[in-house]
């Protein structure tokens, strides 16, 4: 069975969590306004890794009720 969808949103949330930890720290070390830019870059990749994860499981949900 395929799971690359499933994965891809995976690696992706995973990725927009990394970029908001990174975001806390420097807005907690430096005061600097860059940190938004991440939150902005890390809020993109939740959007697109959270459809794109319930898309997979809704995929593969459906190719298991096929088979029976």
């Amino acid at each position: 069975m395929n799971h690359k969808l499933i994965y891809s949103g995976i690696s992706i949330m995973s990725m927009g969590t990394v970029a908001l930890i990174i975001a806390i720290v420097m807005e907690i070390q430096t005061g600097e306004p860059f940190y938004l830019l991440v939150m902005k870059i890390a809020a993109g990749l939740f959007g697109l890794g959270g459809p794109l994860l319930g898309w997979g499981i809704a995929r593969r949900g459906r190719r298991n009720w096929q088979r029976k």
